[in-house]
């Protein structure tokens, strides 16, 4: 869990939590530490909402957002009340200005806060290590399309890489460029071979 600025110019408007895997936190440097608004406040919480304590997270909802860092994925818990200000402000602190913040209702925002499209669309890339395929297909919502192949697969499934477009018609005809293009190595359907060209174009992403 970590605290973040409701407000990151005005420290009186006090703080809220938001929460990332440890493994994303390693992985992307997401800095666990207080925001510094915490810690000058601290000489006179008087004026701060609950006199300067920070929110407890307890059993209370959170609202969950996805981040796409240049088709690299972060799971986002949010509390209710921060706004979407709030979280692309505290996010662009430590990740690209190129990142894109899709919110519980499907839609993209760029991190200046900028409505990008009503609903978000990827192309994905998911391994299959044990007979060494990639399926190239699109889903709206990745993370449920994931857990819906792991479900119907005794491998362990890992998504490689995602590329976000705007739109089902481009998503459709990325997916489809894509499979004409790698059309030699084609195993079955959604599936292709998992070979150095395919997982050179992936990487180059």
């Amino acid at each position: 869990m970590i605290y973040v600025d409701r407000d990151p110019n005005d420290p009186y408007q006090g703080w809220g939590w938001v929460e990332v895997t440890t493994e994303d936190a390693k992985r992307f440097g997401i800095p666990t530490g207080y925001p510094y608004t915490y810690l000058i406040s601290r000489s006179n919480p008087i004026n701060l909402p609950n006199n300067g304590n920070l929110p407890y997270r307890g059993k209370v909802g959170a609202k969950k957002f996805t981040l796409n860092l240049d088709g690299e994925l972060v799971t986002i818990r949010a509390q209710k009340s921060l706004t979407i200000p709030a979280i692309c402000a505290w996010i662009k602190t430590w990740a690209s200005p190129t990142a894109k913040l899709v919110t519980p209702g499907n839609r993209t925002h760029s991190l200046d806060g900028e409505k990008l499209s009503h609903q978000t669309h990827f192309v994905y890339f998911i391994l299959n290590e044990d007979s060494h395929a990639i399926k190239i297909g699109r889903a709206t919502n990745l993370a449920k399309r994931m857990r819906s192949l792991q479900t119907a697969s005794p491998a362990e499934l890992k998504l490689l890489k995602s590329i976000q477009v705007d739109g089902a018609k481009a998503a459709q005809a990325l997916e489809q460029s894509l499979h004409r293009q790698f059309s030699d190595i084609r195993l079955t359907g959604e599936w292709f071979k998992a070979e150095a060209d395919l997982l050179q174009y992936i990487s180059q992403l």
